[in-house]
């Protein structure tokens, strides 16, 4: 029966994820400023197989999509009106970035998946569909895997059903993730990835899943987006700290000595290095496996694209370096709104949930005892958000010698570790009926606003 009662939450979580996109794909008719035109043209070439290389253009299809659905930002006035005539050949110079994909510096697993399930999906619904409209429909499948791995996380971590729910409901309304979900761009497999990793690590650590898995799950971080590898350090962090470093710097040293805990805790400390190094050496042999072959298929050098021209930077920006912690240790706070969700209630809602999850996760920290799961994984997620900022600030500068503002989107991969860690903050009856009637008004924020 409790089986049954679980599985029936994750359908109900699941169909609520499949609506809040489908309500945010019906009322976002623009094309997003977050380079959406440059992630549509990449899943349409994917989903016929075809990779994007450094140098390559906007395709015709791309170009005529964003002259009749117009661009969300001020750049649209210099759009030409709608062109639908197959045969007039638009000029791509003419477009955002002078014309050039900026999105090919990304792996293509996230474009071949949903370009193949947007092919499905124009097949299956009546009538004629734009790319689009499908590419963005396709992005649910993200958001509703998101929600099995939440699940399957919060409970590994000791929720129970109602604050699962709670936390889940929460979370993939918050408009940061929805706007990520429901919108083409390969930011929405941030939730998924992040919470499969941290299942994946959780389980193996009580002997209960085997490691492949969990390096399989950190493989698929870094073949969906770079910034996805915050939550290997997220990982990282956590399986160190969970080590008894007193008895591993004496094994080192030469010191090792039998205690009252005998030896096995020396074992299980060595199987949490052997995965803390197994773990970041397969998502950056994945990374590093992915920028040969983009290096191979590129036409042009990166320095020669309009946009890494824009951003190139003379000296090391050490100034935002050490700033650009603040763009990422809050990862639901939300910059940006579709314009139908630029609602006072919407507004207050999300930005007291991108608050509560910082604040909680630092209670979770504070009250949990010394060396529990709780405080490491809470002190790992705190720290990799911190660190996220200023990390993708110097890789950036490393390989390409630009300097950008951080979104505090490269960050939502750790948001499903601080999800976990919140949730043992909220045991208690109030708290999980507060919780619970909470996350009623946040759906209720914005579904409302679908109206």
């Amino acid at each position: 029966m409790t089986r049954w009662r679980s599985a029936a939450c994750v359908l109900i979580l699941m169909a609520l994820a499949l609506g809040l996109v489908l309500g945010h794909v019906h009322r976002y008719k623009e094309i997003s400023p977050v380079d959406e035109s440059q992630h549509l043209d990449y899943l349409i070439r994917a989903g016929q197989g075809h990779l994007v290389g450094l140098g390559d253009l906007l395709g015709q299809s791309t170009m005529r999509l964003e002259t009749c659905r117009r661009l969300d930002a001020a750049f649209d006035v210099k759009i030409r009106p709608c062109v639908t005539d197959a045969a007039e050949q638009l000029d791509p110079a003419s477009f955002q970035e002078a014309g050039f994909n900026t999105a090919a510096i990304h792996p293509p697993t996230y474009y071949a998946i949903d370009g193949a399930v947007a092919r499905i999906i124009s097949a299956a619904l009546p009538g004629e569909q734009d790319q689009l409209t499908t590419g963005r429909v396709a992005g649910a499948l993200w958001l509703m895997a998101a929600v099995g791995a939440l699940w399957s996380m919060l409970r590994e971590f000791g929720a129970d059903r109602l604050v699962a729910s709670s936390l889940i409901a929460l979370t993939i309304s918050a408009p940061t993730v929805l706007f990520a979900s429901a919108t083409i761009t390969n930011d929405g497999t941030a939730l998924f990835c992040g919470a499969l990793l941290i299942w994946a690590v959780l389980r193996w650590e009580r002997g209960r899943l085997p490691a492949v898995i969990v390096v399989l799950a950190a493989a698929l971080c870094a073949a969906t987006k770079v910034t996805n590898l915050v939550v290997v350090l997220t990982v990282v962090l956590y399986l160190l700290m969970r080590c008894d470093r007193t008895r591993i710097l004496g094994v080192f040293a030469g010191l090792r000595r039998r205690t009252r805990h005998g030896v096995g805790i020396v074992a299980s400390d060595l199987r949490r290095l052997v995965m803390s190094v197994a773990v970041p050496l397969t998502a950056v042999g994945v990374m590093l496996a992915w920028q040969l072959v983009a290096r191979s298929i590129a036409t042009v050098a990166i320095s020669e694209i309009p946009m890494t021209q824009r951003y190139t930077v003379s000296s090391f920006p050490v100034g935002p370096f050490v700033d650009a912690w603040r763009q990422t240790f809050d990862p639901l706070f939300a910059p940006y709104l579709a314009p139908f969700l630029r609602t006072d209630a919407v507004h207050l809602t999300s930005g007291l949930t991108a608050v509560l999850l910082v604040v909680l996760a630092v209670t979770a920290m504070v009250r949990s005892a010394p060396g529990s799961r709780t405080r490491i994984l809470s002190v790992a997620a705190l720290c990799s958000a911190l660190l996220a900022g200023p990390a993708i600030v110097a890789f950036n500068y490393v390989f390409q010698r630009v300097y950008v503002d951080i979104p505090f989107r490269y960050a939502l991969v750790v948001v499903p570790a601080m999800v976990a860690v919140v949730g043992t903050t909220l045991g208690g009856p109030r708290a999980r009926i507060l919780t619970a009637g909470y996350a009623v008004a946040g759906v209720l924020s914005v579904t409302i606003a679908f109206r």
